[in-house]
């Protein structure tokens, strides 16, 4: 497996023969206050590019003359003629004027992503299609993205497990994109900016993650408004800005009425099974100020609250389900920013606290766990431009944790993925306690070359990891037995590449493959529930596929593939070793092609048509069937577009998916012991869910000062199964649906 990885790096990279080729880097400057313009499309001929938050933009063109055209909703149309020599880089300054609009416009960034499945999505047309509002939402209605279940937090990316993809915002890694019931992100809404998911095959500058990257961009401060309020259904919101000499502060924070709104109209202990109804807060602060025209200190801070009590009732005892969840994460950064002619040089460093609590009692048998962890790192890149079509970027990074941990209850609570579970099925009486203390750190440092030709261009990367993996504990406390830690370190190597041929102006084929790992879990290594000497999980991607793209349209076609091993599985002996529960013998592997057609901007409208055809399995040892994944879903349809026409904006989501996979009751038996039926399962992930299809719309109404909208999820009403349920002796089978038609309304004031 891991041959035939590296055979796919170097049949990718072989290719190249680097030569010299013709940039063109420019600067959009507000005509009138002499500000740079972020967000501006630029094109020239097929070749695409969106203006950065200082303005900047790079177009890779043939030799020659070219035509620059610079548009965006709330600008007048701008041409400029260029010559370029060959074998130069050429410098342009480009002056444009705003056009006389009234309200926030919305733009997709990429019209065409640079890597096959990538998606960046600007803030502001994230809020206007259906998701609440939110613009972190928008991460389940892109391309690559999954169906989730009803109230999920969870992302699964191209067949990854949810914890295989990291968030990160503004390079910082957070725990959660989502506050519990995934109404909203817990990473706020009003101060985001932009939105960006590497699916698979992404650059050496990531870290950690064998799945996807998604990267939240936080909003140049100066951007916010004087101040704006908005409230709905869901919760109210508050920001605001103010400017101290040369520095720009923004702060938003937001908190729900969700449950108090639901326990008006109904009882949320019947809507508990469904959809659970949460409490949270979550508060930004963003700070900017540039010292010079090319150094930049930014920093920020964010919290995030969540609290989650339900009860799901049962007529059997035995069986009701009580829980309580309590949730804290801050997160603090600086980033000092220099850019030069030639490139430009970054630092960070960052800290931050997470608390998090579970109280679970299904029946008689509790199951509670409580994780409270001190993180932070720093972060350091520089980028220089060696010659004409060549770009050298090394960078470092250090990210760490110092976890403590408390668990008491079932050793099969929660369940893990893979596990032969059935929903609602009361636990094994396996009660067993433990506290223990874990570290994780990982630095690395990495480097990447672009070069180019006049149709040729690729990338060169390697990231070395250097890993210190440790737990307080080899085995379980037995009387006044010694405490003996477990300390490994490892190191691994991740060689990634890309490779990109322009076969003609508007149509390009691209390939990307590269090695990644990650650490196993903080709470996988108790001596009791887990084993404390596991250490990483590694994993192939490579990626290929073909973009054609004629402004406004694009259409692509990408193919994908990963290959897992040493994922950390569940030792299927009836009695495994001592502090051995847990085992890395899991493999697996995932295959997929995926469609996709975007448009921005045509006469008001933006958005994209998605189809993705996968396979994802899973086998936790070798003497085990292959299995599908928990997530898997063989067919995702996602329809998503946006329509501005004045003062309206109207937006539209549909969603189709295949039914995830679950393991089904051929019947049952009596077990005396503890006077409960049993199941007798089926082949494990056997049968699937029924077809899910759910579609939504949204509309918004804007004033000189504010807007009005509605937002109608679900708007067939159709009874979405999210889960199979049974009786309690399981002679009977059903569905356990998730929400009706829900709609959400609100008003917001700005100034």
């Amino acid at each position: 497996m891991r041959s035939r990885g590296l055979l796919a790096i170097a049949a990718t990279l072989a290719l190249v023969r680097p030569v010299a080729a013709e940039i063109l880097r420019g600067k959009i400057i507000d005509r009138t206050t002499r500000q740079p313009v972020a967000g501006a499309l630029v094109i020239s001929g097929a070749e695409l590019s969106v203006s950065a938050d200082d303005g900047g933009f790079t177009l890779t063109l043939a030799p020659g003359a070219h035509t620059i055209q610079v548009t965006a909703d709330w600008l007048l149309p701008h041409s400029s003629s260029v010559k370029l020599a060959a074998g130069t880089t050429t410098d342009v300054t480009i002056d444009v004027e705003p056009a006389e609009t009234a309200g926030e416009q919305i733009e997709v960034i990429d019209l065409a992503p640079s890597a096959v499945g990538e998606t960046k999505v600007d803030a502001k047309f994230a809020r206007a299609v259906p998701g609440g509002g939110d613009a972190g939402k928008i991460i389940q209605s892109l391309p690559a993205v999954a169906r989730p279940s009803a109230g999920s937090t969870e992302i699964v990316v191209w067949g990854a497990a949810p914890r295989d993809t990291r968030v990160f915002v503004d390079g910082v890694p957070v725990p959660a994109l989502y506050h519990l019931g995934g109404y909203r992100s817990a990473v706020g809404n009003d101060l985001i900016g932009d939105l960006h998911l590497s699916p698979a095959a992404f650059g050496v500058d990531r870290g950690r993650a064998i799945g996807g990257v998604i990267d939240i961009g936080l909003a140049d401060p100066a951007k916010a408004p004087g101040w704006r309020v908005q409230a709905d259904v869901l919760d109210a919101s508050a920001e605001g800005k103010a400017k101290l000499g040369g520095l720009t502060v923004a702060a938003a924070v937001r908190q729900s009425w969700l449950d108090r709104a639901i326990a008006l109209v109904s009882d949320p202990r019947k809507l508990a099974p469904n959809a659970p109804l949460p409490r949270w807060t979550d508060v930004q602060v963003v700070a900017r100020a540039p010292f010079h025209d090319d150094l930049v200190l930014t920093t920020w801070v964010i919290a995030s609250l969540d609290r989650l009590d339900r009860t799901l009732a049962s007529d059997d005892p035995a069986t009701q389900t009580d829980e309580t969840i309590d949730q804290r994460t801050v997160r603090a950064q600086v980033t000092l920013r220099r850019d030069r002619a030639d490139g430009f040089d970054s630092g960070m460093v960052w800290l931050g606290r997470d608390r998090m609590t579970d109280d679970l009692q299904v029946g008689p048998i509790p199951a509670n766990q409580a994780t409270s962890a001190w993180v932070g790192g720093a972060r350091g890149v520089q980028q220089q431009r060696l010659a004409a079509g060549k770009v050298l970027t090394i960078g470092a990074d250090l990210d760490g944790e110092l976890a403590t941990l408390d668990r008491f209850g079932s050793l099969t609570i929660p369940a893990r993925e893979g596990d032969l579970h059935i929903f609602g099925q009361p636990p094994g009486d396996d009660v067993a306690a433990d506290r223990w203390r874990t570290t994780t750190v990982d630095a690395a440092g990495h480097a990447a070359i672009d070069v180019g030709a006049d149709r040729l261009s690729a990338t060169f990367g390697l990231r070395l990891d250097g890993w210190l993996l440790t737990a307080s504990r080899l085995t379980p406390r037995v009387g006044t037995t010694p405490s003996i830690g477990s300390q490994q370190i490892d190191f691994t190597a991740d060689p990634r590449g890309s490779l990109r041929y322009k076969l003609t102006d508007e149509l390009a084929l691209r390939a990307d493959a590269g090695r990644y790992h990650q650490a196993r879990a903080a709470n996988d290594t108790s001596a009791v529930f887990g084993t404390p000497s596991l250490g990483v999980e590694q994993a192939w991607h490579v990626t290929a596929g073909g973009q054609w793209r004629r402004a406004p349209i694009a259409f692509e076609i990408a193919g994908y593939a990963r290959w897992l091993s040493d994922l950390v599985a569940r030792d299927l002996a009836v009695t495994p070793p001592l502090a051995k529960n847990l085992t890395q013998a899991g493999i697996g592997d995932v295959f997929g092609l995926q469609v996709t057609a975007r448009v921005l901007g045509w006469r008001g409208l933006s958005g994209w048509l998605s189809y993705n055809l996968s396979r994802s399995r899973r086998k936790d040892a070798d003497d085990q069937p292959w299995r599908y994944f928990d997530h898997d879903q063989t067919h995702g349809l996602i329809a998503v577009a946006g329509w501005e026409h004045g003062a309206w904006n109207l937006g539209g989501r549909v969603r189709v998916a295949t039914g995830e996979p679950r393991t089904d009751v051929l019947g049952a038996f009596f077990d005396s012991r503890t006077g409960r039926f049993e199941p007798i399962r089926g082949v494990h992930n056997g049968v699937r869910l029924p077809t899910y299809f759910a579609a939504d719309v949204r509309g918004e109404r804007k004033f000189p000062h504010g807007a009005v909208y509605i937002e109608v999820q679900n708007l067939t009403g159709r009874a979405n199964a999210e889960e199979i349920i049974y009786s309690a002796d399981f002679s009977q089978r059903g569905y356990l649906t998730s929400l009706p038609l829900l709609a959400i309304a609100g008003v917001r004031i700005e100034q």
